[in-house]
């Protein structure tokens, strides 16, 4: 009897250790499900080094986040994970990461310096300004792309060297180094033409036939003086107060044939008769026979003695007999 008391007090001591044993296992796999646990950071990230962590991509990654996948993309250049790319990663590092949906993505950024192409442009507009003789002019290098990115440590300045223009062809040629000639990071050389620039009125926006073109209707803006016809509207005056004989669109040069002075006359309509003798002004209505825009000539029919006289448009709906 003894014997078995002592078998089963030294199996309930074994099942409990066991259980302790199991019980500590559990925790231990329990922690480390929980730091392998990982979560897909937001849809675009940012980078400012060379290289892409797993710890860019991935939040809780642990002991893997500082894991290098590889180079970072160029400055200013971006790159996109998808679901299969990103569930090769999180495999292989053992990762306890499934995607949501099999649109999952992200997107890497690299930071960087821009400077566009318009602010190249100026300076080198500055520097040829030096040598060149027309009043007002433009650079133009074409479908050449002048964009300069730098890494994001370098700071967005320029300098402009080895500038040449043939006073001849207009033709002009500058190197740009940027952030500047003591630490050229990047080298660009710009050829183009220098072309002379007019200021012409445009439209702000489309009007059509019997739209009469006041101020607020018009802006000025430059263009090539090449690009100009020679009927092309040069002055806001010219403009001002006309219509277009059909659709006009807005910020184009403006022909003198697209327009013409508004209608003010209507065939058959009843007008005012402005008699003019001397300092006296009489009046009197009648009945327009044509219709016109202000300074030509109709024939109106007096109301009153029914005979028909040549007038001059003066204005809405208005005409003058002068002796």
């Amino acid at each position: 009897m003894t014997s078995i008391r002592i078998f089963d007090s030294a199996f309930r001591l074994a099942a409990l250790v066991m259980a302790l044993m199991l019980f500590a296992f559990l925790m231990v796999a329990g922690a480390a499900v929980a730091l392998a646990a990982a979560d897909l950071k937001k849809d675009v990230v940012t980078l400012t080094g060379e290289n892409l962590t797993v710890g860019d991509i991935f939040d809780n990654a642990g002991k893997n986040a500082a894991f290098i996948l590889g180079p970072a993309p160029a400055p200013g250049k971006e790159m996109v994970l998808n679901t299969s790319t990103l569930i090769r990663i999180a495999s292989a590092l053992e990762l306890q990461w499934q995607p949501a949906s099999n649109t999952d993505q992200i997107v890497i950024r690299r930071a960087a310096t821009l400077i566009p192409t318009i602010a190249v442009l100026d300076a080198i507009k500055t520097k040829i300004a030096e040598k060149v003789v027309i009043e007002k002019f433009a650079l133009d290098t074409g479908t050449m792309n002048l964009d300069i990115t730098l890494p994001n440590d370098q700071p967005g300045t320029m300098d402009v060297t080895d500038v040449t223009y043939n006073q001849r062809t207009n033709r002009f040629e500058a190197t740009i180094v940027a952030p500047s000639v003591a630490n050229p990071v990047k080298k660009l050389t710009v050829t183009g033409s220098v072309k002379a620039m007019t200021t012409i009125p445009v439209l702000k926006n489309a009007l059509r036939n019997g739209d009469m073109i006041g101020e607020g209707d018009i802006e000025m803006v430059d263009f090539f003086t090449s690009d100009i016809q020679g009927n092309t509207m040069l002055k806001a005056s010219d403009v001002i107060g006309m219509t277009p004989r059909r659709m006009a669109m807005a910020g184009k040069p403006i022909n003198a044939v697209d327009l013409q002075s508004p209608q003010l006359v209507d065939r058959g309509q009843g007008v005012t008769i402005i008699f003019k003798a001397g300092p006296l002004n009489l009046t009197a209505m009648g009945k327009a026979l044509q219709a016109g825009a202000r300074g030509d000539v109709i024939h109106v029919v007096n109301n009153s003695s029914n005979r028909t006289v040549d007038a001059i448009i003066s204005g809405e709906r208005e005409v003058t007999v002068k002796e």
